[in-house]
């Protein structure tokens, strides 16, 4: 199953030309990793609270196509991997395409990975239980080629 997170692309994302400039994506990709774990009950603040994080060790992109001013996009998040500790996550950003018409059209791909830690040591953590099940739903069992 995949987490499906419609946004709609701003000002404040896009450069001068109007387009996405490329940094903002992993602020998009951000928040649809923060408004998952507010789905699945395990929101990032309160995790905080509790003294654990979920920081990113990992992110490999592909930019795919262009974003522009006022576009609305979909955000797919899944999980290719849940280990003892870390998650590696699969994102996909849906968009149209301006020329053809295509409503829609893969603009950006990206794997990253998380690591489950103790925010006061920095050191890794076995994966909750009740955080695993809460998971394990959008767990895809081939990542994407």
């Amino acid at each position: 199953m995949k987490f499906i997170n419609p946004k709609r692309i701003r000002f404040h994302h896009c450069d001068s030309a109007g387009i996405v400039f490329y940094p903002q994506y992993y602020y998009l990709l951000h928040e649809t990793q923060e408004d998952f774990l507010s789905h699945i009950q395990f929101s990032l603040y309160g995790m905080i609270d509790q003294g654990m994080g979920v920081p990113i060790v990992d992110m490999k992109t592909q930019f795919k196509g262009m974003c522009r001013q006022g576009d609305d996009v979909t955000i797919e998040l899944s999980f290719s991997k849940i280990g003892g500790s870390s998650l590696t996550m699969e994102y996909e950003i849906y968009g149209a395409n301006h020329i053809s018409g295509t409503v829609r059209e893969l603009k950006v791909r990206a794997t990253g990975t998380i690591v489950y830690i103790d925010l006061k040591t920095n050191r890794p953590q076995k994966i909750p239980d009740d955080f695993r099940a809460a998971l394990t739903p959008y767990l895809e069992m081939a990542p994407h080629a």
